[in-house]
């Protein structure tokens, strides 16, 4: 399959909007198990727990259930699924914590992550 005239084989320019499946992990009106049940979960599945642990489970008070038309509250794990499906806005994304190097001439005069740079370096401080 041969890609078309003056595409370079990179990813499409226009994406939908959300590609995230109707799942109630991904759903507004889901209220998430707590982070260490997950965590106890994920350790069972993986076999560092020996203790038995219950898939977690969160909750939701507008599932809609087989044919009634009235929003019901429900227990749901993350991959169910139901009709009234609302996406929930992506989280933003997280700023900072790249790792910063800064060189004078041909020597490192300061390393470390970007959210320490010292004042002496930042670049408002600077005339450039």
């Amino acid at each position: 399959m041969t890609a078309p005239r003056g595409h370079n084989g990179g990813p499409a320019l226009d994406e939908p909007a959300d590609l995230r499946p109707g799942r109630c992990k991904h759903c507004r009106h889901w209220k998430a198990p707590s982070q260490e049940e997950q965590r106890a979960y994920e350790w069972f599945q993986l076999g560092l727990s020996r203790r038995r642990v219950r898939r977690p489970t969160g909750a939701c008070d507008r599932v809609l259930i087989g044919n009634n038309p009235r929003p019901s509250f429900a227990a749901t794990n993350g991959e169910f699924g139901c009709a009234n499906f609302e996406a929930a806005p992506p989280p933003p994304m997280p700023k900072g914590g790249g790792y910063v190097t800064i060189w004078q001439g041909d020597r490192i005069v300061w390393e470390g992550h970007e959210e320490a740079i010292p004042a002496r370096f930042l670049q408002e401080d600077l005339d450039l």
